[in-house]
């Protein structure tokens, strides 16, 4: 379990201590001058081909790419969600229940190192783009958007009425970033060099303030009135999992409409083409796959699954969803 003593102004201090001496700078620690080398894996995949069975090495290599690219959009946007919600989710609760300025200090070095982080995804996404020469614009109608979108005004609803739910979604979110690090650590000579300096600059600071987000539902958990105790928090973490996977598979919709953009770059041809491996399944099986083994997705979809997660809905009494067991696959970037 976290540390969650939000009343602990030394160990706040210390804390926030730690992330300030230890922050990367966007523009020298991360070279920017690399090119984006498409020939390289952004993730490693499974051996098997589970979701589509009978890949070629050059859709593989494709799906890799693709897969990478809507975990960089997906950081990148959830990041930017939580910064748009600042007031109604961080500054307004505070603002009515001040417990220390620590507590405040540490916060808003969470939200400078969010910001950064998505800005840094974004960038790649920018720059891969301009591998394949097309527009930014162009790669990312393909890939998750959170700007205006329902869900964003859901979330932003919720902490109005003063609930937590994008804290339970940033706590699940922020442990799941950390497991995908360490996935491309163990293939990280395969691994394009800038995509995976991005993602270890990442990890380091995503590692340090990973309590940050349980500490917020500690906060609102000693500040809730009954209604809020006894309904809210008992449903919130519910609601993040509906709508993060309302956010997945409409994402995984996307697929087919890469047809618009096929002749514009080998790697949308490729790219299009795996559509054909996926018809010779039923949609019951490509569900099942999804949620049981499918590298990536099936980790997106059981936010209840990590550790600390586990220990907060016990801790709180909160609900989840009954959700078949994920299977473990080997991951490799090979063919």
């Amino acid at each position: 379990m976290y540390n969650l003593k939000i009343y602990d102004e030394t160990y706040l201090e210390k804390r926030l201590h730690v992330q300030k001496i230890h922050q990367w700078d966007f523009e020298r620690d991360i070279n920017w001058n690399l090119k984006v080398d498409t020939n390289k894996y952004l993730l490693p995949l499974d051996q098997s081909n589970i979701i589509f069975p009978g890949a070629s090495a050059e859709q593989r290599l494709a799906i890799s790419q693709f897969m990478g690219l809507i975990v960089a959009s997906t950081i990148s946007q959830l990041e930017m969600v939580a910064i748009k919600l600042k007031g109604p989710t961080w500054d307004k609760p505070l603002k009515k229940n001040p417990i220390n300025p620590e507590f405040r200090e540490l916060g808003e070095q969470f939200y400078l190192e969010e910001e950064k982080h998505s800005r840094a995804f974004g960038k790649y996404i920018d720059k891969f783009a301009s591998a394949l020469e097309i527009e930014p614009e162009q790669l990312r109608n393909f890939l998750p958007s959170a700007n205006k979108t329902l869900i964003e005004k859901l979330y932003s609803l919720n902490a109005e009425l003063g609930g937590s739910a994008l804290w339970w979604l940033v706590a699940a979110v922020e442990e799941e970033s950390l497991l995908f690090y360490n996935l491309i650590h163990n293939s990280r000579n395969d691994i394009d060099p800038l995509y995976y300096q991005i993602h270890r600059c990442h990890y380091e600071e995503e590692s340090r303030h990973a309590n940050y987000a349980p500490m917020m539902l500690e906060f609102h958990h000693h500040f809730s009135n009954k209604l809020q105790k006894n309904i809210f928090s008992k449903v919130e973490f519910l609601m993040a999992e509906v709508l993060n996977m309302t956010w997945t598979f409409n994402q995984l919709i996307k697929l087919k409409s890469l047809k618009s953009l096929k002749n514009k770059h080998p790697f949308f041809e490729v790219m299009y083409s795996t559509v054909d491996l996926l018809k010779g399944q039923s949609p019951l099986q490509v569900l099942h796959q999804l949620f049981t083994s499918a590298p990536y997705i099936s980790s997106n979809l059981h936010l209840s699954a990590h550790q600390h997660v586990q220990e907060m809905l016990v801790r709180y009494g909160a609900f989840k969803m009954p959700l078949p067991e994920t299977k473990k696959v080997v991951l490799t970037c090979t063919a």
